[in-house]
């Protein structure tokens, strides 16, 4: 929790350093997520051979407040960084039978939602033109998991976040993002997102004896749309 404060302080600072710039500006945008969970178990490949697969996508929804910084003092501005905090809708839906060798303590027809907030920074090359900017932006991000909920059939309950083998998910997850899109001359705008952590989303432990957990990832896409005012 600690590293999300710290994200929120240093997008604070950023824009209280340049908001007197007349090139900076700020944006919303929003839509449909597809997340799933990489790694998720490790069972049968119907072969008689062992397989590692990863969760079916589950469709959620996200948005995000944002600032384009100027990083050149060119006139056609052609690099910015972007600083957010986000909303994300993450997780998976175990949808497939089988046996399994090692499950992380998924369970089959098993919806998993995780809800989170995140502190996305990206550098993005980004060159004006007289109908709009195209955008394409790397960088990394820091989130923290506030809630979720565990779904099969009728049954529903709360995730338990935490660092314990006991608990369903980890607090904390941090990996990489990648954007691209376009920003048109009135200010709408529209893009795709991505986003792979780096950090295990399943706490480490033995889920059987002498059986270490898979190493388990949040992958997200997003689209979107939304608006980009200047100040």
């Amino acid at each position: 929790m600690r590293i999300l404060k710290s994200g929120l302080v240093y997008v604070i600072l950023l824009l209280s350093v340049t908001a007197a710039h007349a090139q900076v500006s700020i944006g919303v945008k929003g839509g449909l997520d597809f997340g799933k969970i990489t790694n998720a178990i490790e069972g049968n490949d119907g072969s008689g051979g062992i397989a590692k697969q990863s969760t079916g996508t589950v469709t959620q929804w996200y948005g995000e407040v944002f600032a384009d910084i100027p990083l050149d003092t060119l006139k056609m501005h052609m690099f910015y960084l972007r600083a957010g905090v986000e909303y994300l809708g993450a997780g998976g839906e175990m949808d497939w039978t089988g046996d399994y060798y090692i499950a992380n303590g998924f369970t089959a027809n098993t919806k998993y939602k995780l809800h989170y907030v995140d502190v996305p920074v990206e550098l993005m090359f980004s060159p004006n033109f007289s109908w709009g900017r195209p955008y394409i932006g790397l960088g990394l991000y820091t989130g923290a998991l506030m809630n979720g909920t565990i779904k099969s059939d009728s049954v529903s309950r709360s995730v338990k976040i935490g660092s314990s083998s006991t608990d369903d998910f980890q607090k904390i997850d941090f990996g990489y993002t990648f954007s691209i899109g376009l920003v048109t001359q009135p200010g709408f705008t529209f893009g795709i997102d991505y986003q792979h952590g780096f950090l295990r989303t399943i706490p480490s432990g033995a889920e059987q004896p002498g059986q270490a957990k898979l190493k388990t990832h949040n992958s997200v896409w997003g689209l979107n749309i939304g608006w980009v005012f200047k100040l």
